[in-house]
């Protein structure tokens, strides 16, 4: 996978995806009755919140991320809120990686200003670091903070990193990254994803999030598919069926979500095969009412 041509499969979806239209990728709808009660101190910061939520919505957000912990907080919200999008336990996990971890304000707005100055690998090594590692926010949340505050920055960009985007190199281009804090393997993931959209004339970001939809749209399970994004007569999608769902499927996907937060506040004496199998089942339910309703 060495020197500036791209591999077939991104070569293709990049065509595909401009032929198409070259759209953006669908905005994450949330919940705000269940991210404010998690957060009532920043109930009015979340009314302001567009529903749903876009990658420009939060990049705008984190402009002012590395000016101190209090904005480095309401941009740390809300990039896990676009992460995060319809699964329940969003906020619960959230609210732990602020609440359990000292000063971790001042530690997103140290890492804000890092990814906006010097890139995102330099923000991953120190983010990553033993010193100011934040527990319970892994490599894949993490890389989405920085990646919304490396966006209009002067340095390299920090692109996401999560089980998707790691799962589909894998089997695709037979690329294995590691999603512990290996700070070389993301230097080279940043290295070769920006090598390639150069050689494609794409941005960066546009093309992890492209990769990301490609595993995401062969996941039949998946909230997060958005098949339209790769063909010019595209049927109508669930992400513009869900901006209009009524009061009543509203209310159900807030029951969800509440189930769901109060599931994973057991995590920790639950075995990891039942979490998984309660996340899916989930996710199915979210798509059932989200089609139907």
């Amino acid at each position: 996978m060495t020197g500036h041509r791209a591999p077939e499969a991104l070569q293709l979806a990049v065509e595909q995806w401009k032929a198409a239209g070259a759209h953006q990728q669908p905005p994450s709808r949330w919940s705000p009755g269940t991210w404010q009660s998690w957060f009532p101190e920043y109930a009015t910061f979340l009314a302001e919140l567009p529903q749903p939520v876009s990658r420009a919505d939060v990049i705008a957000r984190c402009r002012t991320a590395s000016e101190g912990p209090e904005e480095a907080t309401k941009a740390f919200i809300a990039a896990m809120i676009w992460g995060y999008g319809p699964v329940g336990y969003g906020a619960y996990g959230t609210k732990r990686v602020l609440t359990e971890n000292d000063g971790a304000g001042e530690t997103l707005a140290t890492a804000a200003a890092i990814a906006r100055d010097q890139g995102g690998p330099a923000a991953f090594e120190w983010l990553g670091s033993r010193d100011n590692r934040l527990r319970y926010l892994g490599v894949a949340f993490a890389t989405k903070y920085l990646f919304f505050c490396a966006a209009k920055g002067d340095g390299p960009p920090a692109l996401v990193l999560d089980r998707l985007v790691r799962g589909w190199l894998a089997k695709t281009l037979d690329w294995s990254l590691n999603l512990e804090w290996d700070v070389a393997d993301y230097r080279d993931y940043i290295d070769r994803m920006s090598e390639w959209a150069a050689a494609l004339d794409i941005e960066p970001g546009n093309l992890e999030m492209l990769v990301f939809q490609l595993a995401a749209n062969g996941d039949a399970n998946s909230l997060w598919s958005a098949p339209e994004l790769f063909t010019s007569a595209p049927p109508e999608s669930i992400s513009e069926v869900t901006d209009e769902i009524g009061d009543f499927a509203a209310a159900i996907l807030d029951k969800l979500n509440d189930a769901a937060a109060l599931f994973a506040a057991q995590r920790g004496a639950i075995d990891p095969e039942d979490v998984a199998d309660f996340d899916q089942g989930v996710r199915q339910l979210k798509r059932i009412v989200l089609t139907n309703y």
